[in-house]
């Protein structure tokens, strides 16, 4: 490994934005607390920064002596990391003031688990990936246990570490059995290496079964789900508009890298064990959604199913699965951070029940945030004109392609009872009697554009998908 350069540190750029930023706004909330109300503005523009360093780093080299990696497909799931982070700090500050809890540390550990997100994309072997999942999960750990009053987002704070620490020590235990029997860490290398025949095949496959599971976790694929529910009803709405999308984003381009190494060799049939997490996780999430009465248990049975959807496309690897899991993942990120966004605007009691039915009537109410609302339901439910039915479109055209017709199929019927339990909201939100006046609410304009936002993109490039397909075409040919 060669000495550190500035080349290095350029390519680097916005994951040091991040963590730089991070710093500042601890710094000022010890120093000069009265500034609190440009934590957000600070935060935002550390983002958008980190995004233009990211978009001007030149394509496909390496940096830190082949530990990082920057590609086409890199800069695409980075991105949708950002886009995240954006519509989770801009939903975040009326929730923060509203409750009271407006802090610097909110901002950083935010800042600071996308920076873990953006070097885990670009990691080229497994160590480094762990250190920069460790980054990552700690940062949000303790924002998941951010309101300390709501004793319920401890519980669930609490379940996710347990499950999380558990998570990662399966991660740690793979990597250490693949290195055994491999002698490398690098993707690359092992990649070789099954290829040629590890020592102990047994003791190799049960490595990379755990790392799947590890990294199954973070994307709450079934049966790895069991902390989502409770973590997501308990911790701030804004954050989980964070938490249920940038860390499957990132967990996804990695899962991605671990099967490409495996797929094709050895005795155990991978790519049936990959397709067998996908009908799980659509059959589980989508049923245990459609049973929820409360809306944020309900998108997150919704984020199994829909990472279900996303494994199809990891049944068959290839160059050409990147650009349907992008598309995915982008369409992803907008509907359900969208979806996140105007709940933590309409609901003011933090930790207990949200119910569907506390929405009746409100979408005259507030025009804005109930259309905002109807979009992402519709584009999480694969209804054209939205980027979810693209994204929807895209990853059963894969199946389809590589003669995995049934599979397209499964995913198409429950993608039907998904339809239902979305326009429910809709339907509660317009068709049903309103039950009661709102209360203690702060509705405020970086939530309202969060939303708009989020609402704008899935339906803008959803009409108009041919800039977005041709880049992500473009993407493609500079994979890894």
């Amino acid at each position: 490994m060669s000495g550190l350069t500035l080349a290095d540190l350029w390519h680097v750029a916005p994951e040091l934005a991040l963590t730089a930023a991070g710093i500042a706004t601890l710094l000022l909330e010890a120093f000069t607390p009265a500034l609190r109300r440009f934590f957000t503005p600070l935060a935002v523009a550390a983002t958008l920064v980190a995004g233009w360093a990211a978009w001007k780093r030149v394509p496909w080299r390496e940096s830190f002596g082949g530990l990082l990696v920057f590609d086409g497909v890199t800069l695409g799931f980075a991105s949708v990391v950002l886009v995240s982070t954006l519509l989770g700090l801009l939903a975040s500050q009326g929730f923060l003031r509203r409750e009271g809890i407006l802090g610097g540390e909110y901002h950083a550990l935010l800042l600071w688990s996308a920076a873990g997100m953006l070097l885990m994309l670009r990691a080229t072997e497994l160590l480094t990936v762990f250190v920069a999942l460790e980054t990552l999960s700690l940062a949000l750990y303790a924002l998941a246990a951010y309101h300390r009053r709501v004793v319920v987002g401890t519980e669930g704070a609490v379940k996710y570490f347990l499950m999380g620490a558990f998570a990662s020590a399966f991660v740690l235990y793979g990597i250490a059995l693949v290195y055994g029997e491999t002698g490398t860490t690098r993707f690359d290398a092992i990649e070789r290496a099954f290829a040629a025949g590890p020592a102990s095949p047994l003791l190799a496959g049960l490595g990379v079964v755990l790392l799947i599971a590890g990294f199954a976790f973070k994307m709450s694929l079934a049966p790895f789900h069991a902390w989502s529910p409770d973590t997501y009803q308990g911790s701030p709405s804004p954050f989980v508009a964070f938490l249920s999308v940038a860390p499957k984003v990132a967990s996804a381009l990695v899962l991605m890298r671990i099967l490409e190494t495996v797929i094709g060799t050895g005795d155990l049939d991978w790519r049936g064990l990959v397709g067998f997490l996908a009908v799980l996780s659509m059959a589980v999430g989508n049923l245990f959604a459609l049973v929820q009465k409360d809306i944020k248990r309900m998108l997150a049975y919704s984020g199994v199913a829909h990472m279900g959807y996303l494994a199809i496309a990891l049944v068959n690897l290839g160059r050409d699965a990147y650009g349907p899991v992008l598309v995915y993942l982008l369409a992803y990120a907008l509907m359900n951070a969208g979806a996140f966004a105007v709940v933590a605007l309409l609901y003011a009691r933090p930790g207990e029940q949200h119910p569907i039915s506390e929405l009746s009537g409100w979408g005259w109410r507030f025009p804005l945030l109930g259309i905002c609302l109807t979009v992402c339901m519709l584009s999480l439910g694969g209804i054209p004109p939205t980027l979810g039915f693209l994204g929807k479109y895209l990853i059963f055209l894969h199946a389809v392609t590589h003669g995995d017709l049934w599979l397209a199929l499964v995913g198409v019927a429950t993608s039907l009872i998904g339809v239902f339990y979305y326009l429910r909201v809709v339907y509660t939100l317009y068709m049903r009697p309103e039950e009661r006046a709102p209360e203690g609410l702060l509705v405020d304009g970086w939530g309202r554009a969060a939303a708009a936002l989020a609402a704008l993109g899935t339906l803008a490039l959803g009409l108009f998908p041919g800039r977005l397909l041709g880049w992500v075409l473009e993407a493609m040919r500079s994979v890894y």
